[in-house]
Formats: structure tokens, sequence, C-alpha cells
């Protein structure tokens, strides 16, 4: 069963959000406090292990600590039904409730547990985990095994009966424990077990006021309800012979068999799937780890599970899979709000701009492209963390303007900038418009090359450099090489704009430019330039994808 529509009002951060999610990942990121966890926490409460009720909530769980802020948390499932955690709601019948209801109806913890998920926190615990935690993605995996174990049957072959194999589990079981476990004596001779046994019963019954015939109390090495509840994870070293407690060993282990057991999960393809949420998946993992993990991911969600997490790595993002990104960030004014791009926006927005028939698949598997010919795809998933984004063309770009920066005194990584290398010029219209419609905001830089007139290459350049200008609202076939609000388009090429005379390209040109600019007096103006006009670009950018009228 997997959530549609998460809509949240009035708590904690949120204000009001309304999300539609991805049936398979579902990334949210965005800086510290901004109220990613308080998104993850308001979809848990209905969904935990605990019934939720409003009867402990403070002024603080309220938006801006106002207790007149209604909470009202609402999940839509693609069976139709949805919960509802509302300090005010009306069932069917006209009468006022508050606290759970499932489509307007009342709904018990047994139902509610349909729709239980699966939570990993920040510390990893293998704890977390235990078997005999139904909302443990171990203890869902555990329950949905013992189900088939409870059912199947076997033929004893001395007997030739058909038995149950929970009946020669109990058999086994209580012979090893009335025959060796409870055998154990003291000094005296006297089994203890036993004893205690008989104390325990003996007395319960007095305690109830009932004949002690009538009652008996005994101990089990396993739950008659749940055979595997009693489990535990053990990790045995073959080299030292040496067996430790999963949740004894340090995070880092503990970490890795988190993602063992979600592959586990993700090819055992039992009935239960249910979300997961997990908390910054990327903690206690090398960068290796982490990518690998993300991979566990993506065949998990493939498989038909349905994935929330919150992140701050690169690693666990993908420009091709735009549309599972959801970035979280806050104001004064509206709290916590989530922006998120949907490819039918960008499918609309190419038939208006370029009368191109497109589809959903399309349209990521070009960004996918794009995005692996970037030159430096941790940069375009860094991208989606910064708070503001400069695009270039090449390596030229991303080796000269950092090098510009420090010799001005220009702290851009301790501002949150993130310099993005597209490719190419065509690329750089492509990305703008992904990362504004996440309300980015985004400074572009790119050659006119205005000496492809008369070339072969003109018509090509001509239509490259449009496509970027229209994003700015100007109709010209080539840029005027000033620093305008949201780009700087050179007439000709970088080269032409250093002040020295030089072809060089990439690390080459880098490497001739440090020998001859040493100091900030000797940096292009345009380079403070840009430093003022990215300082003054504001946050959640509205979009630039044309919409139909109707939408408008």
């Amino acid at each position: 069963m997997k959530i549609k529509r998460i809509v949240i009002r009035n708590y904690k951060s949120v204000k009001y959000i309304d999300i539609e999610c991805s049936d398979k990942i579902n990334a949210f990121i965005g800086e510290n406090s901004t109220g990613k966890s308080n998104i993850f926490d308001a979809i848990n409460w209905p969904l935990g292990p605990i019934y939720p009720s409003f009867n402990s909530t403070l002024p603080e769980d309220h938006f801006m600590g106002d207790i007149n802020n209604e909470i009202k948390i609402s999940l839509e499932f693609d069976n139709g039904k949805y919960l509802q955690l509302a300090q005010n709601w009306t069932d069917q019948a006209g009468r006022e409730k508050t606290g759970l209801n499932h489509s307007g109806n009342y709904i018990t913890d047994i139902d509610r547990q349909n729709y239980c998920s699966a939570y990993l926190g920040v510390d990893r615990s293998i704890l977390d985990y235990a078997p005999s935690n139904r909302w443990s993605l171990m203890g869902r995996i555990l329950l949905d095994i013992n189900k088939m174990f409870k059912e199947q049957e076997i033929v004893d072959e001395e007997t030739g009966e058909v038995v149950k194999k929970t009946e020669i589990f109990k058999t086994e079981i209580e012979r090893l424990r009335d025959d060796i476990l409870f055998t154990v004596e003291d000094d005296n001779g006297t089994q203890v077990m036993k004893k205690f046994i008989e104390v325990l019963q003996v007395e319960t019954a007095k305690q109830l006021n009932r004949p002690s015939n009538e009652l008996k109390v005994d101990l089990n090495l396993y739950d008659p309800w749940n055979f595997f509840r009693t489990l535990q994870l053990i990790i045995c070293e073959n080299d030292t012979n040496l067996s430790f407690q999963a949740s004894k060993l340090g995070m880092g282990v503990q970490a890795s068999i988190s993602i063992a057991i979600l592959k586990a999960y993700s090819q055992l393809k039992l009935n239960n799937s249910t979300p997961l949420f997990i908390d910054e998946p990327e903690l206690f993992l090398h960068p290796q780890a982490q990518r690998n993990f993300y991979k566990v991911l993506c065949e998990l969600a493939e498989s038909g599970t349905q994935i929330f997490f919150t992140t701050h790595s690169p690693d666990f993002l993908n420009v091709g899979r735009f549309n599972e990104i959801f970035l979280v960030r806050k104001n004064a004014e509206n709290g916590t709000y989530v922006r998120n791009a949907k490819p039918t926006a960008f499918i609309d927005d190419l038939k208006i701009r370029r009368n191109i028939n497109s589809t959903s698949e399309d349209i990521l598997l070009h960004y996918k492209n794009a995005y692996e010919e970037t030159g430096d795809t941790q940069k375009a998933n860094e991208a989606f963390f910064a708070k503001k984004i400069i695009l270039v063309e090449g390596q030229s770009e991303t080796l000269l303007l950092p090098y510009f920066f420090d010799l001005i005194d220009y702290d851009y990584i301790g501002k949150g900038i993130t310099i993005v290398r597209c490719g190419d010029k065509s690329e750089l219209d492509r990305f703008y418009r992904l990362y504004t419609e996440f309300g980015i905001p985004c400074f572009v830089i790119f050659d006119g090359d205005n000496h492809h007139i008369g070339t072969q290459d003109e018509a090509s350049t001509i239509g490259k450099n449009k496509a970027l200008l229209e994003l700015f609202d100007i109709v010209s076939d080539f840029p005027d090489n000033s620093v305008n609000d949201k780009f700087l388009g050179f007439e000709a090429t970088l080269n032409e704009n250093l002040g020295i005379a030089t072809s060089k390209k990439g690390l080459k040109l880098f490497k001739y430019i440090k020998k001859h600019i040493t100091t900030a007096d000797q940096v292009p103006n345009w380079v403070t330039g840009i430093t003022e006009k990215v300082e003054l670009l504001t946050d959640n950018t509205e979009s630039v994808l044309k919409a139909p009228e109707a939408e408008q």
C-alpha cells in the first residue's frame, strides 16, 4: 500500500503543505531546521507504533505555537482510502470527532496496522529492528515468514501423519527446555527452575483467589503466537571464532546490517509492502557505501516498495530522477514549504515553446543523459542543496571562478553557492529550468560565440543563444557582454574577457592565468559584477516553465 498524497496543516513549523508523492522514492532535502523532520514526524504520527491522539500535544506542536491553529494530517493511499489525524472532523453521521479517522470513520488499532510503516531513525541501532517490533523492517519480514511457518505442514517419517511444523517445533523446544535448560540444580540438589515455576503458580493462584490446580504458569523459549519474535542478530567472525550481538557492535557495522536487511527485504518480495521511512541514510557510511545504499534503495523501489528518506548527501540524488526530489525550505510567513518538479510541467513547456510532444519517460531520460554528460555529476546533485547556483559551460569556468573569488575575498562556499558545469551551452537552458523549478536561484554564464557569424555554426549558435536569452525575456541573437541580473553572456568567449590574450582552455588556461593574475586588482571587473548580482538573487524563485493558458 502506497501513499499518494500528504497534506499537513498547522503542525510545528508547517503551516500548510500538499505533497503528491512518487510511488517509488521520495527524497526530502534541505538545510537543517527547515522542517524535514517535522514532515516525517507528522507522517509517522498516524502510522507509528502508538495509536495517535492529541492528549499529550503541547503549544509548540502547533504552527507558531498557537493552539488555535488546529492540526490536521491527511495521508491518501492508492487503495482509494485515507488516514486523517485531525483535532476536528465529522463522521458520516454528522457527529463531531477528534483524533484519527479512516476515510471519515473510526479505525481500530488492529485495522490501523494495515497501514503501518517501518521507520529507521538517525541512531541506526539494530534494536530498532527488533523482531518483536512489527513497525521495524525486520519485524515485518519475520512476521510474514511467521505466517508462512504457521501454515506449513510436513509428513512425520515415523507415523506417516501430516503435522504442522509449529507442533514439531513446540515439542522439540519444550523437550530441550525441560531436559537441559530447566535441570539446573543448586548446592542442595534442588531443581531451581522447577521450584521457581511452582512458587509462581501457587502464589499467582492465591492472588487471583483461585485453586492452584486451576491455573498453570509456564515459561516458554518461544512466543506461541510469533515463533520468530525472540530471534536476535548474531555476528560470527570466522577468523577469530568469536560471536557478537549485533546491537553491541559499532554504528558503522549496524548501519551496514541495516542495508543488508533492506536488501533482503527487496529480494524476498514478501506480502508486506507498506512504505519505509529512513532518516539520513548516509550516516556512518563511507562514500562508496553511500552510493551502494542508494542503489539498494532504487532496487527496492523498483520491486514495489515506496521509500521516503531525508538526506544531506548528493549521493542519494539523481538529476535523472528529479521527480523524486522534494526540496524543503522555510520562511517567516509560511513556515516550512516544499518545492518539487513534475515531468508533466516540462512536457507542457516543451509543447508550448517548441511544439514538441514528449512523455515523462522522455523528459527524465533527457535529464539523465544531460546529468551524465555534465562532467561533474557530484556538483549537479550538490546543487539541489545550494542556496544559489552559478551555471557555466565547461571546465575553464569551474576552475577560474573559484580562483578569482578567492583573490577578491568572496567566500562563495560559505554563502552556500555551488558552481555547476553543464558540459555544453545547450544544456545551460535545461539545467536552469530544472533548478528554478525547485525555487533555487541561478546565475548563468555563457559564451555568445559571435565569431561564428558567417560560418556553418552560425545558425546553431544563434539558436542556443536565443534559448538562453528567452529565459530572461530578451529577444536577441547574441548577448551584449554585460553583467545582467541573472546572467552574463560574453559577446565572444570567456578568453577574450580575461584581459590577457590566450587561446588556452580548461586546465591549461587555469595554470596560465594563475601565473599572470595574482592579485585582486588584476581580476576582471565582470567577476565582481557577478558577485554583486548573485548576492541580490532571491530565494524561492518562480518557475520559468510555460503552462497552458487555463492553468496560468
